[in-house]
């Protein structure tokens, strides 16, 4: 069984080449970019000659799944730039993949903020499934947030023991950068999927909503437990939804303006 390593990346330079060292051990490795605007692209093409560039405008799943589309393994492991896998992961990863029965497997991430893992907050643990069989699965295009890959037949899908090490935030900068891009792309998902703002509606979106996603966090996901880390997450949580809807009450505006 051949394994194709997709990943999707945008302006990674700084995390891609320990992600591309974890898993050079696979068949292939398939990278979709979008568009990056520093050395992403010359860094990955050190280790593969499978480089695409698409721009998702916003829709970061559709790089995702034209990365499967292109890839020619039998399996599938997703992977984003910011992701390591470890020996023991990989060791794994090449006997799960020999099990004929199995569609599918879910691996369990242990997410990085500055330099600590994250316990709370929801971020742990964080099954996902991002090892399947080419054809049985494919990244989601919806409006949810953290929507993921499915697999309908429970019973052929299973768990892998290692960590997948999610390196997702270093500086406060990236972070804030990462809040921009995201929110700019669930906005325009919202609004082609007909979400609108109203006077109804207007303030739970704008501070029922992204209150309530801080203390849930804070409080009912144990994000205290992580110190200030587990605060700023939270507040930052609720901060992604405030600005999602502040981008999609601009994208109503224009519209209204370009069809008076």
């Amino acid at each position: 069984m051949r394994l194709s390593v997709v990943i999707a990346v945008k302006n990674e330079e700084k995390n891609i080449k320990r992600t591309l060292e974890s898993v050079k051990w696979a068949d292939e490795i398939v990278i979709v970019d979008d568009v990056s605007s520093d050395k992403t692209v010359e860094i990955c093409r050190l280790y593969t000659p499978l480089v695409f560039i698409h721009d998702s405008q916003g829709d970061f799943h559709k790089n995702k799944n034209l990365g499967i589309e292109k890839a020619g393994g039998d399996w599938i492991l997703s992977l984003d730039g910011d992701e390591v896998v470890s020996p023991e992961l990989a060791m794994e990863i090449r006997s799960a993949i020999k099990n004929k029965d199995m569609l599918g497997y879910y691996i369990n991430r242990k997410n990085f903020f500055l330099g600590k893992w994250i316990r709370g907050c929801g971020w742990y643990p964080d099954y996902i499934i991002r090892l399947f069989r080419k054809g049985i699965t494919q990244w989601p295009i919806s409006i949810v947030i953290d929507d993921t890959p499915k697999i309908v037949d429970k019973t052929r899908v299973g768990y892998l023991k290692n960590h997948l090490l999610h390196y997702s935030y270093t500086s406060f900068e990236q972070y804030i950068d990462k809040l921009n891009l995201y929110s700019l792309g669930i906005a325009k998902q919202y609004y082609l999927h007909g979400v609108r703002l109203n006077r109804f509606n207007f303030f739970i979106y704008f501070f029922i909503k992204p209150i309530f996603v801080l203390l849930y966090k804070y409080i009912f996901l144990r994000g205290y437990k992580d110190g200030w880390r587990g605060l700023f997450i939270s507040f930052a949580s609720g901060l992604l939804l405030f600005i999602t809807y502040a981008k999609l009450w601009e994208f109503q505006n224009k519209s209204i303006k370009q069809n008076v």
